[in-house]
């Protein structure tokens, strides 16, 4: 008798562990997504705003390399 209840508390617990990952994969997948989403909306957004920022930038001249020396000097 004692062994059958143990089996069937064995077999409960599994079923219980089985459906405690179920619930959490599945609440891990949906805060992925919803990650994800973000995201991807931000890059939307941003995207834009760094092409921009790169065409400015080449437009006013600030990738020009200096001409001038540096007032460090080193030693041997």
């Amino acid at each position: 008798m004692s062994r059958e209840i143990f089996t069937g508390l064995t077999v409960a617990f599994g079923f219980g562990v089985m459906a405690w990952i179920a619930t959490t994969l599945i609440s891990v997948d949906k805060r992925t997504e919803v990650m994800a989403f973000k995201v991807e909306e931000n890059h939307s957004m941003l995207k834009p705003l760094w092409e921009d920022f790169i065409k400015r930038s080449a437009h006013y001249g600030n990738n020009e390399e200096s001409n001038t020396h540096a007032n460090f000097k080193t030693t041997k």
